[in-house]
């Protein structure tokens, strides 16, 4: 293989780091820490963001939690969805979008996904069973799901949709922004994501008022958390009432005053930005030899690209994506790979590794179907192919055009040197 050349104007540009946050963060998140008001129960600032949350996706409710995994399981576990049950989830997902499913004592039954990344709806309705009861829906890269099959075979089925939003922030599907497209949705502030709270965080955003209250109540320890914003409106102690089984999973008011500010800036500066240099990507990569495909976007599921990944012609190239990647790496370039293997790959799932000695809940036949958890039989064909063929260019807003053309410029190259 030649190494591809680089001139010495792009070897010296440097890639500014992300996240980068709000100036005003800086300061104001030393505001608890002054004042002692740090838990969000002492501050106010948890709700306050809940609320501005809430206005920005158009949704009904909104309810912080310390990490996008964490609004995942509070949902599974809000929707009455344990030991028993069976959820369907794409396969080709970070591990999360499959293990909450069995922190709630759940099934995982993986699904392939499509082209385009996302799950797909022609997939899902052969794997319903008795035991099913919901989907959970991946906005992969920012790619949206196409959501109007999904939701009518889930109504045709009784089934729930929970939309993993973590890589989808400001996405929307016909109008309306991913979180409000199903009957719950998960968003993430991990480090990487479009932004953070403070290194994690996550958000639940849900039309439904009951599901809404009763996530708020599992992410806080079970109380009845009614009775007990009730009770500290009138300056009262009481409230260690416990309805149901829950957890902590409460935002810290400094990651609540972070996501304000990240929130607050995010249309006007941080999707634009992404969505401008995403066309930058287009106009130079399209129909280029060796790329089969772009990231999907159209007027209808427009894309909120947390990452730009492009598949490769494997066929008319003599390097895979992971080749690729490591040579774009080398010459300065940020890029990565597919970062998950198909989920039922994993040791987990090939050694029916679950909890304590019993393995719960795989290895129950009182709540598990034998037959579901037969992972090292499972293949999900398209999700397989795009392991090899997968490549993301990044396009953070804190990078210019000179940025995003440097990228472009070395992956033509090496595109070039390496056609069969």
């Amino acid at each position: 293989m030649t190494q591809v050349s680089v001139s010495a104007e792009a070897s010296e540009l440097s890639f500014p780091a992300w996240p980068q946050f709000a100036e005003k963060t800086l300061s104001e998140v030393l505001e608890p820490l002054r004042s002692s008001k740090v838990n969000y129960w002492t501050g106010t600032r948890g709700k306050e963001f809940e609320e501005k949350f809430a206005a920005w996706a158009g949704a009904e409710m909104a309810v912080s939690c310390s990490s996008g995994t964490a609004a995942l399981h509070s949902i599974i576990g809000s929707m009455n969805i344990g030991p028993g049950d069976e959820v369907i989830v794409p396969s080709y997902s970070f591990i999360a979008s499959s293990f909450c499913i069995l922190q709630a004592g759940a099934i995982p039954v993986f699904c392939d996904v499509g082209l385009d990344h996302t799950i797909d709806p022609a997939k899902i309705a052969a794997l319903i069973t008795p035991r099913t009861k919901a989907v959970i829906v991946v906005h992969l890269y920012g790619v949206v799901c196409d959501m109007e099959p999904i939701m009518a075979l889930a109504e045709q089925h009784g089934l729930k949709v929970i939309e993993d939003a973590a890589q989808c922030i400001g996405g929307e599907y016909q109008g309306r922004k991913v979180g409000t497209l199903g009957h719950a949705a998960a968003f993430s502030f991990c480090q990487s994501k479009h932004f953070t709270t403070g290194g994690e965080g996550g958000m639940i955003t849900t039309n439904d008022s009951a599901l809404g209250w009763e996530c708020r109540s599992f992410r806080d320890h079970g109380y009845d958390i009614k009775r007990k914003m009730d009770l500290l409106a009138l300056e009262q102690t009481d409230f260690y009432i416990h309805n149901r089984i829950g957890f902590n999973f409460r935002m810290t008011e400094i990651q609540s005053i972070i996501g304000i500010n990240e929130l607050e800036r995010f249309d006007e500066w941080n999707l634009p930005r992404r969505k401008q240099l995403a066309r930058q990507y287009d106009a130079a990569l399209q129909g280029l030899p060796g790329i089969t495909a772009l990231p999907f976007n159209s007027a209808e599921r427009q894309n909120a690209y947390w990452w730009y990944p492009i598949l490769l012609d494997t066929e008319a190239l003599d390097i895979d994506a992971a080749a690729l990647c490591d040579l774009l790496k080398e010459a300065g370039v940020p890029a990565s790979k597919i970062q998950w293997p198909e989920a039922y790959g994993e040791n987990v799932y090939r050694n029916l590794a679950g909890f304590g000695s019993a393995d719960f809940p795989f290895k129950s036949s009182e709540y598990t179907d034998p037959a579901a958890v037969q992972y090292r039989d499972v293949i999900c064909p398209t999700a397989r192919s795009l392991l090899h063929r997968t490549l993301s260019l990044h396009l953070h807003p804190t990078w210019e055009a000179s940025h995003v053309q440097r990228c472009i410029e070395v992956l033509t190259r090496l595109l070039a040197e390496h056609r069969k």
